[in-house]
């Protein structure tokens, strides 16, 4: 009975020695499973050196496409406050002149009336509304302190999401660059730097490593989220005469907190037109129009309660 309780003695130490060695076992293929699937830490960003070339390329691009003319069909659909929408369907004419000055001129048309149009000059930005009377309009200097969604579309933003604005480094402004993997991309990022953790992105532009395309532009607010962006394909050159420039003649910006969408469909591109910008870019009349100033605080939200369009093609 001894050597039997003894033999049960041993065995059960054998068997807690066995135990101890499979829990230590499994323990440190738990801690190495969990340090394997801890989150990677967060992308690098390569210094400001490293993206001076990419600079120099974007910014060329925009010195040859500052003077520019598209035409083609536009797709508009902004969404009301309460869920209503306003969708046009319309023959469109773009026009930028960024010389000196950015302006910009979109005018929309169906069946030979205007359906809606926008644009900005040195002095003001504007909207219009054709089919409900309605005009939006500010003064440039001002346009930063107008939340966002307050006004439908902000033509600011078109230059921007275009990826044909020049990137100027100065010291509110600068600039860093990651490799987006699996893409063949690679996105510079445009940071408001306000000191340490106070640096916020303000625009993040795609860029193919292969060709050299604006891919797609992301516009931020301080809080970073995304404001809206831009989905740019579908290039074609404009021809030996304009040194090999290619230009997307598919342009799709979604407007996240104006609730807006705009699929712009190119059919034609010149990169020079006549006329002088003053004259081409003048303010228009707003005579008839319901007018929304947009430098005024009280009219916010009155115009996000405006009611919801009706659809019109």
């Amino acid at each position: 009975m001894a050597l039997k309780f003894s033999g049960l003695h041993i065995g059960i130490n054998r068997a807690r020695l066995r135990c101890g060695i499979y829990l230590l076992l499994g323990a440190a293929l738990f801690i190495t499973g969990c340090s394997q699937q801890t989150p990677p830490k967060p992308r690098k960003l390569m210094a400001i050196p490293a993206t001076l070339q990419e600079i120099h390329v974007l910014n060329d691009r925009s010195a040859l496409l500052a003077k520019l003319r598209l035409t083609g069909t536009v797709n508009l659909t902004l969404t009301g406050r309460h869920g209503g929408t306003s969708s046009f369907q319309a023959h469109a004419v773009l026009l930028v002149d960024q010389n000196r000055v950015p302006h910009l001129l979109l005018v929309g048309t169906y069946l030979g009336q205007d359906a809606f149009e926008m644009g900005m000059n040195r002095q003001i930005y504007w909207l219009i509304d054709h089919q409900h009377k309605i005009a939006y309009v500010g003064r440039v200097a001002l346009a930063d302190r107008v939340p966002v969604g307050v006004m439908p579309l902000r033509p600011q933003r078109i230059l921007q999401m275009l990826g044909i604005t020049p990137v100027i480094l100065n010291d509110q402004t600068r600039i860093a660059m990651f490799n987006v993997p699996h893409t063949g991309r690679y996105n510079l990022l445009l940071l408001n730097s306000g000191g340490g953790s106070l640096d916020h992105i303000k625009r993040e532009i795609s860029i193919s490593r292969y060709t050299g395309q604006v891919r797609e532009v992301r516009l931020y607010d301080r809080r970073g989220r995304v404001i809206a962006y831009s989905d740019l394909s579908d290039y074609h050159p404009l021809g030996q005469a304009f040194d090999g420039v290619e230009l997307p003649t598919r342009i799709v910006i979604h407007y996240l907190d104006a609730r807006a969408d705009m699929n712009f469909h190119v059919q034609h591109a010149v990169l020079h037109f006549s006329g002088k910008s003053e004259f081409i870019f003048a303010s228009p009349s707003f005579q008839g129009l319901k007018v929304a100033d947009m430098d005024n605080p009280a009219n916010w939200s009155i115009t996000q309660r405006a009611p919801a369009p009706t659809t019109a093609k």
